[in-house]
């Protein structure tokens, strides 16, 4: 793998995502093997001082920390403390869960596949930190109530133990509960991640508190902490602080080359260097499909849940965001020995979930370029990005003005060049370029498409009695068919013409700078 192009890469494109996104700041890391062999930081840590963002920058990492829990629960199942398998009330001091739609215990292995039936929560925030975690967890399930819009919208209870995934920040709290009742040392929970998930790999820039406050963080690294922004379009709001009363579901900070040691340990066995935190079987346990997954909003077809982790075919993931500033993403390729963290100081408050938020697009379009580089493709644009735009927007030109109409004549060299001479840009862009792809679209002109368009459609000047006869040839099931994968073979034919200039991942990017993110679609190709 050739580390510095996929570093020419990400120095080409992140600047371009990240001001289409509108994120302040973001810094990466990227793992192979047994190092970080890649760190990278972009734009600003504090838009207000000017403080730029480094990859010694630390930042929340949101629910991206639940990893960080699960294999401490895991070390002890190892020690013999908790089976996987047992009910949680067997070992719980204090507190007493039971699901009201059915008489199946909750088990350990129920809270770390998200199974518990548990709705999803917010994680019972606040503008003070959170009481100790024992009280806190025996005052939300005395109260039985979602802390989203004061219960009104979320159940507490979405179903029976078992019946299906839902994502619950109060289940993986219910988890480090147990790790701080059962733990050996006899320490709270964030004293038993330090000492046992964070110093054994060395990393040295993570802590994990019960609230990211003055008195449960280190000086030192809440200094290094970036400012979090809430954005909209055109706005970039640092918020006040919130803590999450669920504090083991998400309120670690780190920094990307810290998180990536973590992820390459898992992909390693449990080990990195001379610092173990669990078992080989255990970590591939914890990556190796236990249950049926999904996202926020419930179980998804087709995907899977390791411990914790999200399992997909060819790569582990995770991600989390902290209320309202920050955003963090994780992706693992078992297969590769490559593990990527990125880490963004922007929560857009966009649609609630969606992947087009830009704060999570962002994450996501890095990965892609990250992608591209893993499946041993070279992820270096072909093409400045003035000079892609001016291509994709060239191409949708051309289709516009033939094959979207079905007309078969390409317009003329001097009508494009009167388009090119007229138009009024406001972006960068590469004008020779868009002349060049204009007329590269056109209609095939052949018989089939002519015999298969013409017993379709009754034209405005048709008599009834030629009507009619339209109406008997009406196509039957198998030509429209037909129409259909005679309809993708030209859009194929037009995206298979843009692929070829512009790699997957960057028009992945490009599409959404010029508002056509669907591009493809009808052709078979996904991003």
């Amino acid at each position: 793998m050739n580390i510095d192009a996929l570093a020419e890469a990400l120095d080409g494109l992140v600047p371009e995502i990240m001001d289409h996104c509108g994120t302040p700041g973001l810094s990466i890391a990227v793992g192979i093997g047994r190092e970080v062999a890649l760190t990278r930081a972009y734009g600003l840590a504090d838009l207000a001082t000017g403080r730029p963002m480094t990859t010694d920058t630390v930042g929340p990492t949101g629910s991206d920390a639940k990893p960080y829990t699960g294999v401490a629960a895991m070390q002890l199942v190892e020690r013999g403390l908790i089976g996987l398998d047992d009910p949680v009330n067997d070992h719980l001091d204090g507190l007493r869960i039971d699901n009201p739609h059915g008489p199946r215990p909750i088990t350990l292995r129920d809270l770390l596949t998200h199974h518990s039936g548990l709705g999803t929560s917010m994680g019972n925030w606040d503008r003070v930190p959170p009481p100790p975690l024992g009280d806190h967890l025996r005052r939300v399930f005395a109260a039985g109530r979602s802390d989203a819009y004061g219960g009104a919208v979320l159940p507490f209870w979405a179903g029976p133990v078992g019946a299906g995934y839902q994502y619950s920040n109060l289940g993986i709290a219910v988890v480090g509960l147990l790790v701080e009742q059962l733990n050996p040392d006899r320490v709270p929970f964030s004293e038993w991640v330090r000492r046992h998930v964070f110093a054994p790999l060395a990393m040295d820039s993570t802590c994990f508190p019960p609230a990211q406050h003055p008195d449960f963080v280190p000086a030192e690294l809440l200094e290094r902490r970036s400012v979090g922004y809430a954005t909209l379009p055109g706005f970039r709001f640092p918020l006040p602080a919130l803590y999450p009363g669920d504090y083991p579901a998400g309120s670690a900070l780190t920094t990307p080359g810290d998180h990536a040691r973590f992820i390459l340990a898992l992909l390693n066995g449990g080990r990195l260097g001379s610092g173990a935190v669990i078992r080989p079987d255990t970590a591939q346990q914890m990556i190796t499909p236990q249950a049926t997954g999904g996202d926020r909003l419930g179980q998804r077809a087709k995907t899977s849940v390791g411990l914790v982790f999200n399992v997909f075919d060819e790569h582990i993931g995770h991600g989390g965001e902290y209320l309202w500033g920050w955003s963090h993403f994780t992706r693992g390729w078992p297969g590769h020995g490559v593990a990527l963290v990125i880490s963004a100081n922007q929560y857009d408050l966009g649609d609630f979930g969606l992947s087009e938020r830009p704060s999570h697009l962002a994450a996501r379009l890095v990965a892609e370029t990250v992608t591209a580089w893993v499946r041993g493709l070279d992820p270096r644009p072909r093409h400045t990005p003035a000079a892609a735009r001016g291509y994709l927007a060239g191409m949708l030109i051309g289709d516009r003005l033939t094959t979207r109409l079905g007309i078969p004549t390409p317009p003329s060299a001097e009508e494009i060049a009167r388009i090119a001479r007229t138009a009024i840009v406001d972006v960068p862009w590469d004008a020779e370029v868009f002349r060049q792809a204009v007329p590269q679209v056109r209609l095939p002109r052949d018989d089939t498409t002519a015999t298969a368009f013409s017993g379709t459609a009754t034209g405005p000047n048709d008599s009834p009695a030629t009507a009619s006869g339209r109406a008997a040839t009406a196509v039957s099931p198998r030509d429209t068919a037909a129409l259909r994968d005679k309809a993708a073979a030209v859009l194929g034919e037009g995206v298979a013409a843009v692929l070829r200039e512009l790699p997957a991942h960057q028009l992945a990017l490009v599409r959404r700078q010029l508002g056509v993110p669907g591009f493809g679609a009808m052709a078979g190709v996904d991003g």
